[in-house]
């Protein structure tokens, strides 16, 4: 939980709890950030210090720096203030003058004030003057600038006019409603230009009789929608009414620190960044700041707190961007959950931590959380544990200090089910009463459910116990292998009785399927998965009865509901597919009936009346990490899910995902693996508009092969946004990707006209409303273009003219030598067709066959298998990590590489009718005819051993040396088969190899 800090101002309800992520270094590098914007195609701009200014895509950051004798470069590398003005183009304040970036060229133009001194280029805020122009605060004044004529017109200090600008060094700058400019000046105070003057008023910011210099340091300035003016200062925060006389203006209870800048995000909250006390959240109902600052107790707090900027993004995230600890990014477009964490792990609170086992609704509002370490009472309001027990060996302390299970008796005891023995303590005790079972296997209590009359239910390690409180009668349940009317299996993780009295039980990891206990006769029936009864799995792992008392399992392979039909008949509906089937960890319904699944992959929300669900991950601000059966309904309506890293804590009716469609840009283009940035191929490209937003691509009929890059400009969970793209006249349909995989290559592609197009969608699946589109024209060599064809006819028929005018006596002898002619230059055209079609099926680097060669042999090979009812074998080969080996050895090294594998593939294409070829990028294919599939997954095997042994370094990779993993489908073709069904099975295949760690081989499952 995000613990509040700021002393006196703190009021006693918890700020809105918020889990902050930390970006990834921009490169290899983490620089102190100054300045932060979100352009309108959707790229991050990110101004630091020393290091210049970053374009960012949620993947890869591109540098701008200032270079020495380049007048188009940067500046300065210090960008202090970004802005972009009405016509989207992208300013930059630096401390060597204010730069327009042009994105056409990729470069900068920089505009100098020509009669302001030095520090008049040191530019520390741009303001919008409400028009098209500008404001400038400067260390050498204020300044407004015009774009259209690139004209400045200068305000500075003059000592013999009293009206004149205060200081020339300025921090901030606001424009009020009216146009009027103010502006904080060093030493101190504010000046305010009305509109359309040159004359300035002053202003004193701090108030009583006695001077307050700290207080009358403006260094932050911002109007919110009401007309409110927030003032920064170097000890807090102050507010004024414009509407009102500047004597009303209030200091604001704040943190005893400087303000560094102020931001209003789309919902109206105002936020604002300080020196050394985290970030601020301004809470309009309560009239107060909420304070969120770093937390070493907590990873996901604030990674620091000295904070210079913050902007939210269109996908909801808000950026914070700090001058020692890099970029911090927490999601605005999500609500209802909270995180907390119960215990402070700096010593103070003993050896405790955070991860745990167990979860329990407590008296007044609290819970009871269970871990390795004991069992706590936690305050979620006061995010405090009020008691803490432990295992110390005294008596009356507990007997173990492993708290799997909990259950409080309304008004009663508290019971603890730990690895030695159940736990009981009174209300108003601190004392522990245990007992035990009989044997260690039995002491070891999972689970415990409340049954009728006393009756407490309990999982253990090898029995099942029923425990009557009241009499202090015990009855166990064990396996019998002979009695099919016993216990399935020996260990109970789960155990419930519904209201019907019937006692259900299940085990997580012994198996043996969903149990049901009928107390009277004290036999069992069992569910076990392929049973008539719709069981999907042998493991339970949880177990929930619904308000309507509809009975949830959940397994190791998705979540069921218990139907009971009118005949009754018991059957299992299954709603595994619409939670993705991922192992159920706990189960829990709110007040409107929605049942909240926890599983690895974070919690799911089921509306049992379609089947239909959403998930819920820590992109939306909750803990990750969940465990098994840790979870708890609160008396509020709450809901709490505990984990490794804590507890979640859920306000259904609050709960909320705002999900945007992404922006989708082409970020980069590249010709035999090299980026057009380079400048290296201009004689077989260009590009028609800028490199990052392209309209059109023109390539010689040389260039023959080049890769498209894209990015999607949502950054709420980038790994988890996907792609789909299309190159209309090539691609016969859209084809998907992940993140990890955001290009398209292309080869030997047919001379003509094409358009690429390409769209994304987020972590929720919500897709671009537009693709990016690129123009791509594939120009012919010259002697398939019209005018050669016209040239060469021209030719012939000026010489049949010739001829024809020719003396009758020579007619003959030149008849003949034309014929020669026309024979020798019939015989060269067919020579250069046929190195064209050779040169068209083969790739240039590799020297195999490429994409289109693998397409006409794959065709070929399908028939004839069809014909012969003969396997066909395809394998998927990609090198692992490539993108990394060549941003650390460079392009020339892996293409040097690429030939290698490409010939270690070869020499295991043995046969005449085997076909290696480049499928694209680092991707490659072997086609095999008539091989079965132990024989294609042998050859893969041996590929990825000899390419392992051949130690092709590559430090990137977590193997030390180059990899593969190889995806192999096998199958037999018929008359309802095609050829891309081979394709798809070999690319899942290559899928899963690469999910279990790559350096692999695996072969996909025959499909019916």
């Amino acid at each position: 939980m995000l613990l509040l800090l700021a002393g006196s101002l703190l009021a006693e309800a918890a700020a809105p709890s918020l889990r902050f992520r930390k970006l990834g270094p921009l490169g290899n590098e983490e620089p102190s950030m100054l300045s932060l914007l979100q352009d309108r195609r959707g790229f991050m701009w990110i101004g630091t210090q020393s290091n210049g200014l970053y374009r960012y895509d949620g993947y890869r950051a591109s540098k701008y720096r200032s270079k020495a004798g380049e007048p188009s470069s940067l500046p300065h590398d210090r960008v202090a203030a970004l802005y972009e003005d009405s016509h989207g183009r992208l300013w930059a304040g630096t401390q060597d003058g204010l730069a327009r970036f042009n994105p056409d060229t990729n470069d900068f133009t920089t505009f100098l004030p020509p009669k302001a001194p030095n520090n008049g280029r040191v530019i520390k805020a741009i303001v919008s003057d409400g028009k098209d122009g500008m404001w400038l605060a400067t260390w050498g004044g204020l300044q407004h600038f015009d774009p259209a004529s690139g004209k400045f017109v200068l305000h500075v200090h003059a000592d013999e006019r009293a009206s004149s600008l205060a200081g020339n060094d300025l921090n901030a700058l606001a424009v009020d409603a009216k146009g009027g400019v103010w502006a904080a000046t060093w030493p101190g105070g504010l000046d305010y230009l009305p509109p359309g003057s040159s004359e300035f008023q002053h202003f004193r910011v701090d108030k009583g009789k006695d001077p307050n210099a700290r207080a009358n340091i403006v260094r932050a300035l911002h109007f919110d929608r009401q007309g409110m003016l927030w003032i920064g200062t170097e000890e807090g925060v102050l507010r004024w009414d414009s509407r009102q006389p500047w004597e009303t203006r209030q200091r604001i209870a704040s943190p005893d620190s400087r303000i560094t800048s102020f931001y209003l995000d789309r919902a109206g909250t105002l936020w604002a960044t300080t020196l050394s006390a985290g970030l601020l959240r301004w809470d309009g109902e309560a009239q107060r700041f909420d304070q969120y600052s770093h937390n070493s107790d907590d990873p996901h707090s604030l990674p620091g707190d000295n904070l210079r900027a913050v902007v939210q993004d269109r996908g909801g995230m808000l950026w914070i961007a700090s001058y020692t600890d890099g970029i911090a990014l927490v999601n605005l477009s999500s609500g209802g959950f909270s995180r907390h964490l119960p215990y402070r792990l700096d010593g103070s609170q003993g050896r405790v931590n955070n991860a745990l086992l167990s979860l329990e609704s407590g008296p007044q509002g609290t819970v009871w959380v269970g871990g390795n370490l004991g069992v706590g009472q936690f305050d979620p309001a006061r995010g405090e544990v009020l008691r803490h027990f432990k295992a110390d060996g005294k008596p009356g302390s507990l007997s173990n200090n492993i708290i799997y299970s909990l259950y409080q008796e309304s008004g009663g005891p508290l019971w603890l089910g730990t690895a030695n023995g159940l736990n009981r303590l009174d209300p108003g005790s601190s004392k522990f009463q245990v007992l035990r079972f009989g044997n260690t296997a039995s002491d070891f209590i999972n689970s415990i459910a409340p049954g009728k009359d006393g009756v407490l239910w309990l999982g253990t390690g090898n029995s099942l116990v029923r425990y009557d409180t009241r009499r202090a009668d015990t009855t166990l349940f064990y396996h019998d292998p002979h009695d099919p009317n016993s216990r399935s299996v020996g260990g109970t993780s789960v155990v419930l009785e519904d209201r019907k009295g019937r006692v259900w039980m299940g085990s997580e990891f012994n198996g043996g399927g969903l149990d049901l206990l009928d107390p009277a006769s004290g036999k069992f029936r069992h569910f076990r998965a392929g049973g008539p009864e719709g069981m999907i799995d042998d493991n339970v792992t949880a177990l929930h009865e619904d308000a309507g008392g509809t009975l949830w399992i959940g397994t190791s392979r998705g979540l069921l509901q218990l139907e009971e039909l009118a005949d009754g008949g018991l059957r299992l509906r299954s709603h595994a597919a619409a939670v993705q089937h991922q192992k159920t960890l706990a189960i829990q319904s709110d007040a409107k009936g929605k049942i909240w699944i926890s599983t690895l992959s974070g919690l799911f929300r089921l509306n049992p009346s379609n089947g239909s669900a959403q998930l819920f991950t820590v992109a939306d601000g909750m803990t990750d990490g969940y465990t098994t059966c840790a979870s708890a309904p609160g008396a509020d309506g709450r809901l709490y899910f505990g984990g490794v890293h804590g507890m979640t804590s859920v306000q259904p009716e609050q709960v909320r995902s705002t999900s945007i469609p992404p922006q989708v840009a082409i970020t980069d283009i590249k010709l035999f693996n090299h980026s057009l940035s380079e400048g290296r191929f201009r004689d077989q490209a260009r590009l028609e508009g800028p490199l990052t937003a392209p309209t059109g691509l023109v390539l010689s009929s040389q260039a023959t092969a080049f890769t498209i890059e894209f990015a999607a400009l949502h950054f709420t969970a980038p790994e988890q946004n996907r792609y789909a793209y299309q190159l209309e006249g090539f691609d016969p349909d859209w084809q998907e990707t992940d993140a990890e995989r955001r290009v398209a290559t292309y080869t030997n592609l047919d001379p003509g006209r094409y358009v690429f197009r390409v769209r994304a969608a987020n972590h929720h699946g919500s897709w671009s409303e537009e693709a990016a589109t690129l123009t791509v024209t594939i120009t012919p060599p010259f002697w398939q273009t019209t005018w050669f064809r016209i040239a060469a006819a021209a030719v012939v028929l000026g010489a049949l003219w010739s001829l024809y005018h020719w003396r009758i006596r020579r007619l003959t002898r030149q008849r003949a030598e034309l014929e020669q002619l026309v024979t020798a230059r019939t015989a060269q055209l067919e020579q250069s067709n046929r190195k064209l079609e050779a040169l068209s099926m083969t790739d240039g680097l590799t020297g195999v066959s490429n994409r289109r060669g693998f397409d006409l042999a794959l065709e070929a090979e399908w028939r004839r298998a069809a014909r012969t009812g003969q396997p066909l074998a395809l394998s998927m080969l990609d090198v692992d990590y490539f993108k990394k080996y060549n941003d650390r050895y460079g392009h020339l090294a892996g293409d040097a590489t690429l030939r290698a594998v490409a010939e270690l593939i070869t020499s295991h294409g043995r046969r005449s009718s085997d076909l290696v070829a480049r499928y694209g990028g680092e991707e490659f294919a072997l086609l095999s005819a008539a091989t079965v599939g132990s024989d294609a997954i042998g050859v893969a095997q041996a590929i990825c051993s000899e390419l392992a042994r051949l130690k092709i370094p590559h430090d990137a990779s977590p193997f030390g040396h180059v990899t593969i993993s190889i995806g192999v489908a096998v199958l037999v073709p018929n008359e309802h088969s095609r050829p891309e069904q081979l394709l798809r099975l070999a690319d899942e295949a290559l899928y899963r190899a690469k999910q279990r760690g790559r350096n692999q081989a695996q072969l996909a499952m025959d499909e019916e």
